[in-house]
């Protein structure tokens, strides 16, 4: 996990702090080809970082505030396991996960996504 903070920390908030990370690759609608990265879990939102492809520069980051994850679930395939989530109506697929463990990655971004939610029903109650 170390490799994996030492890679991501430019593009962390201040007070920001990985919780969960999994090696694996994104395909969205923008990307239909799977480009490989890191998808952290933070304290403040998920996000995706992207390994930069050979002869260019520029990173692939993708962030994820948890308030507006519509649901995110574990599928498994033929090819292994991976991540549905639903983002602002828009589908993005964690594909060919390794190494890590999905269980806890789930559960910490589960729990961060009720804790979000709750916080803005606090602030913004319903009738």
């Amino acid at each position: 996990m170390s490799s994996v903070k030492n890679q991501v920390k430019h593009v962390l908030y201040e007070g920001e702090t990985i919780i969960e990370c999994l090696s694996c690759s994104l395909v969205a609608h923008f990307c239909l080809a799977p480009h490989p990265g890191f998808f952290a879990a933070t304290n403040k939102r998920l996000l995706f970082y992207g390994i930069p492809a050979s002869g260019t520069t520029k990173d692939l980051v993708e962030e994820f505030a948890y308030i507006n994850i519509t649901s995110i679930e574990e599928k498994r395939g033929i090819t292994g396991r991976h991540i549905h989530m639903y983002y602002n109506q828009d589908l993005y697929k964690f594909q060919q996960i390794q190494g890590m463990n999905m269980f806890d990655f789930m559960a910490a971004v589960k729990e961060k996504m009720c804790m979000f939610a709750a916080s803005a029903k606090e602030r913004y109650p319903v009738g």
